[in-house]
């Protein structure tokens, strides 16, 4: 029997006052990765309001900040679902920007306003909420839950593989949720059912023992020069890149992707306004830029340091240049294995001297949309509120977040968010309204009993 979730409903728009006070009072613990500040304590802060609402929580050790697991076994439920989030935040700065003090949880109206009020703290503590409205109801969850909370996700997740791997038999379940970030741009739900692959790499070119005048240019190599043309190697002006079999393994999207894109109301203005630029690269526009965006792999020069850049004039060869390049990666591509052929293929140009060294990489992930997680999350979006969702096939960046989780557990797995569109995401003045905050408690039960019935 399904459960009765007008009665959840009614018990969550009942606590409405206390569950944002709840949310307010996460929100004051700073939790900043980077900086190493609060994220402990604010873990401890999570363990206990997870004991609060009935589940079996414990703070795990990484390798760096702790996960926060936890398990909350239903007896009559045949599935099992894994919730990923994370709990800690982006750091602040500039604090002057900041219309109100980031671990304040200031309420504006209907705003509370503070570091990770949407990102992501606001989308963990729905599905505590939710837990706790079950049970207070009388009901049973209509799923087994276990709890995945993450204390780096905003420094790449350095220690999750590692802890997955080691932790891999308490991690088992039928499939994964995150809820993170909020609605689409458009003011729709938003679920996305995977996300793109990463290889950051670092590229050094060694010249002279020390910077030489650069009359010396005639007779010593320039090592900037020789990055410019080990990149030139890399990619062609009509963006292809031009690595052996860099495109081997990638699988193309499917006529039901392809149609996901078409009903997604890609917007070539709004996207062009939001990047700040005239054109899209090659003259895409529609859904060929769309494609593209999700699609296809990039290899991307994202710093170059060379020689003399400050003030006034300093005539040199560098000692040395560095280029930093990313690479994002789409379904199938493995990092590890892109890095190998980038190697090779410098190599094969005759700059087997260059010193690449990996700085992280990120596995690309994508659950089908038929999966039964998927149609839960669309299945409750559109019962919950009301319109259709945005579905995207997969992201156009990277994390190690619910749909990579999946991955690497060999499970379905899809992900959405309940902040409003334009929360102002690791910028200053980022908040959640309290009305999308109960919403999404709501969306979260909704969701696990549309998994349960699947």
């Amino acid at each position: 029997m399904p459960p009765d979730l007008a009665r959840i409903n009614a018990y969550i728009d009942a606590h409405r006052d206390r569950f944002v006070e709840e949310l307010r009072t996460l929100v004051r613990q700073p939790s900043i990765s980077s900086q190493n500040y609060g994220v402990k304590e604010c873990g401890e802060l999570i363990r206990k309001m997870m004991e609060e609402v009935g589940i079996e929580a414990s703070v795990l050790p990484t390798n760096g900040q702790p996960v926060v697991f936890g398990r909350l076994a239903s007896p009559k439920a045949v599935k099992t679902l894994l919730i990923y989030n994370h709990y800690d935040v982006q750091p602040v700065e500039p604090l002057d920007a900041w219309e109100h003090p980031p671990f304040e949880a200031t309420m504006v109206g209907e705003r509370i306003v503070g570091r990770g009020s949407t990102d992501s703290k606001g989308n963990l503590l729905c599905h505590l909420k939710a837990v706790e409205a079950f049970l207070k109801t009388d009901q049973e969850v209509p799923v087994n839950l276990k709890f995945l909370f993450d204390g780096e996700e905003e420094i790449g997740s350095p220690s999750l593989p590692d802890f997955v791997e080691k932790h891999r038999d308490s991690l088992a379940a039928d499939g994964s949720l995150s809820f993170d970030g909020g609605f689409d741009a458009s003011g729709q739900p938003r679920i996305q059912l995977g996300s793109s692959g990463l290889l950051y790499i670092e590229i050094r070119a060694r010249g002279p023992k020390r910077d030489l005048h650069s009359a010396r240019a005639r007779l010593v190599e320039n090592p900037a020069w020789k990055l410019v043309w080990a990149l030139q190697s890399m990619k062609g002006r009509d963006e292809r890149i031009l690595i052996d079999h860099f495109y081997d393994d990638i699988l193309p999207p499917t006529e039901e992707e392809l149609k996901l894109l078409e009903d997604s109301g890609w917007d070539d203005r709004a996207h062009l306004e939001e990047y700040g630029v005239d054109r899209f690269l090659l003259g895409l526009t529609g859904i060929a830029a769309s494609e593209r965006l999700l699609f296809q792999p990039t290899c991307n020069i994202s710093g170059f340091k060379a020689g003399h850049l400050g003030e006034g004039m300093k005539t040199i060869v560098p000692a040395e240049a560095l280029v930093k390049v990313d690479f994002r990666l789409v379904h199938r591509q493995n990092p590890l294995d892109i890095l190998e052929k980038v190697k090779r293929h410098l190599a094969k140009h005759g700059f087997s001297d260059l010193e690449v060294h990996c700085l992280g990489y990120i596995e690309p992930s994508r659950t089908p949309f038929r999966s039964r997680i998927a149609q839960a999350l669309i299945s409750a979006a559109r019962e919950n509120y009301r319109t259709e969702p945005v579905i995207k096939p997969t992201g156009e960046a990277s994390g190690r977040q619910g749909p990579w989780l999946a991955s690497r557990l060999g499970i379905e797995g899809a992900a959405s968010g309940v902040g409003p569109p334009k929360w102002r995401g690791h910028a200053p003045n980022e908040f959640i309204t309290t009305g999308h905050f109960i919403d999404g408690i709501k969306y979260a039960a909704n969701v696990w009993s549309k998994y349960a019935q699947s």
